[in-house]
């Protein structure tokens, strides 16, 4: 049984006792560009942001649900988790730990 210590004193746990998933994403993109005369230009660009699709988990949660907020000692608080590190933080931005998403892009220059 994991007790918390006293206040004030750090116990006598070492560090890095739990482990958590790894992170493993792959990002891809691929462009194309074409020049017309001196002056005009075109670009064609995709990218691929998680192109294996590889799940990529947070650690459990702890309590209040709140990332890096792992306190075994408390009853229940401690568990799994299926949410992504971009959804957990509530910052869904391309790239980081969601699904795999594409994205087209198409820049002239002149």
């Amino acid at each position: 049984m994991m007790t918390p210590p006293e206040f004030g004193f750090f116990g006598t746990m070492r560090r890095n006792i739990f482990r958590g998933p790894g992170y493993h994403n792959w990002d891809f993109s691929v462009t194309k560009a074409w020049t017309f005369r001196e002056r005009f230009s075109v670009q064609l660009r995709g990218e691929f942001f998680n192109i294996l699709n590889h799940p990529n988990f947070t650690n459990p949660n702890g309590v209040g649900g709140q990332l890096g907020n792992v306190d075994p000692s408390v009853p229940g608080g401690f568990g799994g988790d299926g949410l992504t590190p971009d959804v957990a933080a509530a910052n869904p931005v391309i790239g980081s730990g969601g699904p795999r998403a594409i994205q087209l892009g198409l820049k002239l220059k002149f």
